[in-house]
């Protein structure tokens, strides 16, 4: 695409527009946000061109995660111009994603995308037959896929699915344990709502984990297996950046604890404690704009006594003996926010892991290689795993 777009996209409105509109249409399409997930600021059309500003939810998001998505439904055969304006973000940190049935998506193709030199501005252009067409930032992952996974779960006769908590505005937050054992392992998912390939790479990992295979089922007869998929359903549901609808990044509320959400978890922790059931293991799935691979936020060898750093050495050691070509990254750190890593280290010594996935990463790679981790993780904590 050329520069003709610029002299139009720099009168898309970075500055706060006085009310959010969901639709707009020219007599080519009409653009709209009506469906779970749909999120723009504002629309327009200048010129024949829709125009349209994205901005976060509120005010106190720090961490630009531009998350839009949107439906043009054509009134013609033609080709739609976008011109798109992001407020307090960077308009490549997401490359657009196109779907024909908001199911099935691919990135969309290099020429039909633009970025100003600024990196502020956003062209696209779409072409329109008759069937809709969905744009977004990451594909949708909506709260519909974890009613449909959770429903699955639920018909196993070793899996017991209950209502942890609800969210602000009411949405159920669902917890799968896997039948009662001394020790468990704890997966928790999408506390920030664009981070679509960690939840995809959570999804693989946990069916690895929960697979009828000889290395899962032992591993289940000595961990329960405890997983928390979708921690902030409100986020997801409206299209957020980063918060839930209470205004907060609920992976800096481990500890405070003043949302519904993190609360559900706390009382969950509450009741494997009163069951005599110790934890072991806490993996918080995320994804990244560093990476196109796998990165692994760990314990450093100094923290503790040094045990929850060495189990992690030793998984990704295995995970290297298991497939050499396989890339990823291991940082261990430490940070001072209230984080889920944090927290689970500081208040049960355990490895506390925040295991991230590329925001671009393949769905193919991630399928391929969430099981080798979930595999050669299991196979750690048995010292007499099958192979």
């Amino acid at each position: 695409m050329c520069r003709w777009v610029w002299f139009a996209a720099a009168a898309v409105g970075l500055a706060a527009a006085a009310t959010a509109e969901e639709f707009c249409e020219n007599d080519i399409a009409l653009l709209d946000t009506h469906f779970e997930g749909g999120a723009f600021h504002r629309c327009d059309v200048r010129d024949g061109n829709f125009v349209i500003t994205i901005r976060p939810e509120d005010s106190k998001v720090v961490v630009p995660m531009p998350w839009y998505a949107f439906r043009a439904s054509p009134k013609r055969e033609g080709e739609a111009v976008v011109l798109m304006g992001f407020a307090d973000a960077d308009a490549d940190r997401f490359w657009p994603k196109v779907s024909l049935d908001g199911t099935n998506w691919q990135r969309m193709p290099d020429g039909a995308v633009a970025v100003s030199q600024d990196k502020r501005r956003l062209a696209l252009r779409i072409p329109l037959a008759e069937a809709p067409v969905w744009i977004a930032s990451q594909r949708l992952l909506t709260t519909r896929f974890y009613d449909v996974s959770t429903l699955s779960l639920a018909q196993r006769s070793d899996v017991a699915v209950r209502l942890l908590g609800r969210s602000i505005h009411g949405r159920p937050i669902s917890v799968a344990e896997t039948s009662p054992r001394a020790q468990a392992v704890l997966f928790i998912g999408r506390q920030h709502p664009p981070e679509v390939t960690g939840a995809l790479t959570m999804h693989a990992f946990v069916d690895t984990v929960l697979a009828d295979t000889e290395l899962a089922r032992s591993f289940r007869e000595v961990f329960a297996v405890v997983t928390v998929p979708l921690l902030n359903p409100d986020g997801v549901a409206n299209g957020h950046w980063r918060h839930n609808a209470g205004r907060t990044d609920l992976n800096r509320d481990w500890g405070p604890f003043r949302q519904p959400e993190t609360q559900s978890v706390r009382n969950l922790l509450a009741d494997l404690a009163g069951r005599g059931i110790a934890l072991r293991l806490m993996l918080d799935f995320h994804a990244t704009q560093a990476t196109e691979t796998h990165l692994f936020y760990t314990q450093r060898p100094e923290d503790g006594d040094g045990s929850a750093h060495a189990f992690a050495a030793r998984w990704f050691e295995r995970v290297r003996q298991r497939q050499p070509d396989l890339e990823f990254i291991h940082r261990p750190s430490k940070s001072e926010s209230a984080n889920a890593k944090n927290y689970f280290f500081d208040t049960y010594g355990i490895p506390s892991i925040t295991y991230e996935t590329g925001d671009e990463t393949d769905p193919d790679w991630i399928a391929a290689a969430a099981p080798v981790f979930a595999k050669e993780m299991m196979r750690t904590f048995l010292p007499r795993s099958p192979n």
